[in-house]
């Protein structure tokens, strides 16, 4: 006999899992976290790196760059004093030589001699040389602040010639003149500035010319028209 095939019985239908609570999911969120927070870290640090990198060579050619312009320009000016030019004149000369790479800006000068502040030429005369009025001498003097000097250019602030009048007091400021202590500042167009003091003394950096110096001024205008001065 032939049997004949059962029909297959109907699937029973699939019932859903049911979803996990919230509360589990965020369990489950907090416990990766600090994972996910270091895979972040990990995969921006080669571009943290970068950035850091490109800032700090920025910054680096930038000082470099500034440090470039200002050695470009960078003025020396240095005290000096002789007693002699190279034309044979026997005159004492008071000098502010630069010898540096840029022009210089003179501000203040300062001189002092044995302590005291000297404010004119005929003070530095009658403190140093003289108990004599050394007004009737002949003597030239330039203006030593507020002026600019060009790289190898020399200022002669006080220059005494010596001659038959003046042989005595030439003679005692000849000695005397080793005596002084200058002091000057002056800027680079940069608005740079530096003190320099003595003859071979290397200038010191300032953020700005001091305002406190007893200054040292040319009075010519005072002296030429005959007026006293303290």
């Amino acid at each position: 006999m032939t049997e004949t095939p059962k029909p297959d019985a109907a699937p029973e239908p699939t019932v859903p899992a049911p979803a996990p609570p919230a509360a589990e999911i965020g369990s489950r969120f907090l416990r990766y976290l600090p994972f996910i927070t270091v895979a972040h870290f990990l995969i921006g640090l080669p571009a943290l790196i970068a950035s850091l990198a490109l800032a700090w060579f920025a910054f680096v050619q930038a000082d470099a760059t500034q440090k470039m312009q200002t050695g470009g320009v960078m003025p020396f000016v240095t005290f000096g004093t002789s007693n002699g030019d190279e034309e044979g004149n026997q005159d004492i000369a008071l000098t502010l030589t630069n010898n540096g790479v840029g022009p210089a800006i003179l501000g203040p000068i300062e001189i002092r001699y044995e302590g005291k502040p000297i404010s004119t030429p005929l003070e530095l005369l009658r403190t140093c040389c003289t108990q004599a009025e050394p007004r009737a001498l002949r003597f030239s003097t330039s203006p030593s602040t507020g002026i600019a000097v060009r790289p190898g250019e020399t200022i002669e602030f006080v220059s005494f010639p010596r001659s038959a009048a003046s042989e005595k007091v030439w003679q005692a400021l000849n000695k005397e003149r080793w005596k002084l202590k200058v002091r000057s500042c002056y800027c680079s167009i940069f608005n740079d500035c530096w003190i320099t003091e003595g003859m071979q003394g290397l200038p010191r950096a300032v953020n700005k010319c001091p305002a406190d110096w007893s200054l040292y001024r040319e009075d010519a205008g005072n002296r030429i028209a005959g007026i006293e001065t303290k």
